[in-house]
């Protein structure tokens, strides 16, 4: 290996498994073919005037398509701009535009929805089998396969001069909080990150232990950190990869009996609606982006889920993965509690849990504060956002926004985003933690807790819940009562108040959308 760049991981893996396999919609590719497929299109591209530097955005699902993508662009040193699809359209194109797309490819399946995008930006390519699909209304305007075609089998001339420091991709934040923040890895830090997390799940015996053996399907879509590292490492270690492109929850088990996939990551709603599906289980499954309900896991552990948590985010890769201490008896509900709470830092990932003055708090398994983190991946800050940077990345450090503890094991808890946290009566209520505890109960089937105003307390928690079953607020606040008894929250914790709802939404990202719901219910009587 010359660089450590991302195409030179393909290149190791056609060496030693040229007849491995990816699977999508409803094609196979090896390896070998997939990398003729990308050669052939980034020749193609240089010819078209793509070169370093040229950033390109792609609009799609998670396909063959959108990964070769991720290697023509690491050939040429274009910057590849994973679009988030689920972005509110407006902040969408602030993306676009943002990032300086020249380029934008768009598969069929948004295409039609960002039609009035088309005169914007110069360059589209139509990302589909379909050739004879209208091409969008653009002053160049290609179909993807016959754009393949066109370039010669040769790799682009400057291949091998791609340095381990040139920018390879951005992406953006969720804008929960405010406009999208830009983000921007080197090859370098995109791919430590990336074999950093998977090498931390194979040091561990149980939950989602990965091995070359497996056959992976990325349910996180590419645009969030190239599902969270999955677009390299499959490939990295020569195994099957299964891409499930636009396919729902039902679409997902067929596709997981039909090609044996052994190994999934998604966000806890996803893995709700598969749970709901009959014949889901025996599988390992990494899951985070919110906390994860103990509800949730129990119901995975009968099902025979392997689950491991992890903890991180666009500004920050992987951080955390959760793992049995090695005193636990595996097979026990305290080792299954601690999959879903304990969390050990990557190797090379430094964790600071601070107060407000910054100093370190006791790892005392109950004070929260502040959670800091530093690591070789970490991002040098928010692209053209200096000011935001200079808030947020701090001396190496990163502050994340999110508060936490350290078990006295040393183990991390992420209890909660600063600003969800719930400020009562000078005490703070850890509202994801006040989430997991409710969701225990069988009739719920997902739970938000937001602050509510209060001229006492300043604030109190308000539980917005969708219920499986009838339930009512008494029952619930009895069933709270007996986890305090339990030992498992403060009494002062419990909601004054239950608000039944059809639906939760949902950011971009699959968590709960706490924002939407604060504007809609926080003023509520």
């Amino acid at each position: 290996m010359k660089n450590f760049v991302v195409h030179q991981l393909l290149y190791h893996a056609v060496i030693t498994h040229p007849g491995q396999v990816i699977v999508s919609d409803g094609k196979q590719f090896t390896f070998q073919q997939f990398y003729t497929r990308i050669i052939k299109l980034a020749d193609s591209l240089s010819h078209k005037g793509v070169k370093k530097g040229t950033v390109i955005g792609v609009l799609d699902v998670n396909t063959h398509r959108f990964l070769e993508m991720h290697y023509a662009c690491s050939m040429l040193g274009a910057v590849l701009h994973t679009i988030n699809f689920r972005l509110a359209p407006e902040q969408m194109v602030y993306s676009m535009v943002h990032a300086g797309d020249e380029w934008v490819f768009v598969s069929d399946v948004f295409a039609p929805a960002i039609k009035p995008l088309f005169s914007k930006f110069p360059n589209w390519v139509l990302m589909s089998d379909n050739r004879r699909q209208a091409l969008p209304d653009a002053q160049n305007a290609f179909h993807y396969e016959n754009l393949l075609e066109q370039g010669e089998e040769k790799e682009p001339s400057g291949a091998n001069e791609i340095s381990e420091n040139d920018i390879f991709s951005i992406f953006y934040t969720t804008g929960t909080t405010g406009k999208p923040k830009g983000i921007r890895y080197k090859h370098r830090t995109i791919l430590h990150g990336a074999i950093q997390l998977f090498h931390h799940l194979a040091l561990h015996k149980y939950g989602a232990r990965v091995s070359s053996r497996d056959v992976f399907m990325p349910l996180i879509p590419f645009f969030h950190i190239h599902a969270w590292g999955m677009a390299f490492f499959p490939i990295y270690l020569g195994s099957k990869l299964v891409l499930p492109g636009s396919a729902d929850a039902t679409g997902q088990l067929v596709l997981i009996k039909k090609e044996k996939v052994s190994w999934l990551n998604m966000v806890p709603t996803q893995l709700q609606m598969l749970l709901n599906q009959k014949g889901f289980g025996n599988i390992k499954v990494l899951t985070g982006g919110s906390p994860f309900a103990s509800g949730i896991a129990q119901r995975a552990q009968r099902e025979g889920v392997n689950f491991s948590l992890i903890y991180g985010g666009s500004d920050q890769l992987a951080t955390a993965i959760s793992v049995i201490p090695e005193e636990v008896e595996p097979d026990t509900d305290e080792a299954l509690e601690w999959r879903r709470v304990g969390m050990r830092p990557l190797p090379l990932v430094e964790i600071s849990v601070r107060d407000n003055q910054g100093h370190e708090v006791p790892h005392d398994g109950e004070t929260l504060g502040a959670v800091w983190v530093r690591s070789p991946w970490l991002p040098e800050g928010y692209y053209k956002e200096p000011e935001i940077s200079k808030k947020q990345f701090i001396d190496g450090w990163f502050r994340t926004g999110d508060l936490g503890f350290f078990y006295p094991n040393n183990l991390l808890y992420v209890a909660d985003r600063e600003g969800d946290a719930i400020k009562s009566g000078g005490e703070w209520i850890p509202s994801g933690m006040l989430e997991a505890i409710i969701s225990e109960h069988p009739a719920v089937a997902q739970v938000a807790v937001i602050p509510k105003k209060d001229e006492h307390w300043g604030q109190r928690p308000l539980a917005i819940v969708k219920v499986s079953e009838k339930v009512s607020p008494k029952e619930l606040t009895d069933f709270l009562i007996i986890k305090t008894k339990e030992g498992k929250l403060a009494r002062f914790w419990i909601p004054d108040q239950f608000v039944f709802v059809d639906d939760i939404p949902l950011t971009s990202a699959g968590k709960l959308n706490k924002k939407v719901l604060r504007d809609q219910y926080s003023e509520i009587k």
